[in-house]
């Protein structure tokens, strides 16, 4: 029986794992968030799992939470979480528990990517890889048994979230062409049943491990905008366009611009590898399922 603590349970990725083993009948889930409206929120989607606070920053509510667990995943938010301080303090509650037999971190790290290679601009955007070359080391160092997925490539849920309202308005594809790149695109629904099956699995398997999910084919605005219009059946046209980013993003914009300065550039020679195959048993989701799959957000 394995009990299994989702830290970091509101979101996107820590719920969609919390719901791949929900219904796992050798699973005991424990789920937490960070706010009485996310504690709410968990309550009402798992019902049968126990729902906790636990503060990234305060180390107390961490060591009640991993209290009784002996697994633990951990997602982090971005640009709202500090690895100096959050990373220490799940190192520092885990080693206080001592029961705790795994540890499966997300991360976004192209292979060779270290803190000392970023500029201090890049790290303060607290955004994607750069809040995992803080925490990377950190764990290594811990002599704590933790298993990493490493997902160099951008997760699926943003080509609606992005990309939807500008196409649902005017069949454009609406981004500043300077955050353009040919990208590797992985499901959020493949990293979840990934991040299960680390969890439900043998960790003696597993741990010191890094499992990489990346894509066979890359992508850029053109392309995937040739796709919206062949599932779609009408035309979708990219055009430069900065405004609606600018709106979603608001104060968050310039931060953001920031961050694609350097993702646009570091991720290139990611190589791919066929880690949903090899642990899963099957093909992983394309550019093309997914988006046929959720037709309806972009209509």
């Amino acid at each position: 029986m394995s009990r299994i603590l989702i830290l970091g349970a509101t979101g996107n990725l820590g719920q969609l794992a919390a719901d791949a083993l929900a219904s796992d009948p050798q699973v005991t889930l424990r789920v937490a968030s960070s706010r009485r409206s996310g504690y709410d929120r968990l309550k009402a989607r798992f019902p049968h799992a126990e729902v906790v606070i636990a503060d990234w920053y305060d180390r107390e509510s961490l060591v009640k939470a991993m209290q009784g667990v002996n697994r633990v995943f951990v997602a982090t938010p971005d640009f709202y979480t500090d690895e100096h301080l959050v990373t220490p303090n799940i190192i520092s509650a885990a080693q206080s528990v001592g029961d705790i037999e795994q540890i499966v971190r997300l991360i976004a790290i192209p292979d060779g990517l270290t803190a000392d290679r970023l500029s201090p601009e890049f790290l303060a955007t607290r955004c994607g890889a750069n809040l995992h070359v803080i925490a990377k080391p950190l764990l290594v160092a811990s002599g704590l048994p933790v298993t990493f997925l490493n997902v160099p490539a951008w997760i699926m849920f943003n080509l609606p979230w992005f990309l939807a309202p500008e196409v649902k308005k005017h069949r454009q594809l609406a981004m500043p062409a300077v955050t353009d790149a040919s990208r590797m695109w992985v499901s959020e629904g493949d990293i979840s049943e990934v991040a299960a099956r680390l969890l439900r699995g043998s960790a003696e398997d597993h741990i010191g491990r890094e499992y990489v999910l990346t894509a066979a084919q890359r992508y850029n605005y053109q392309q995937i905008a040739g796709i919206l219009t062949e599932e779609l059946g009408e035309q979708v046209t990219f055009v430069d366009e900065e405004g609606p980013l600018r709106e979603m993003m608001g104060d968050k914009f310039d931060t953001l611009m920031t961050y694609f300065r350097h993702e646009t550039q570091a991720y290139g020679e990611v190589t791919h590898h066929e880690t949903v195959v090899d642990l899963l048993g099957r093909p992983q989701v394309t550019v093309q399922d997914y988006i046929r799959h959720h037709r309806h957000l972009f209509i």
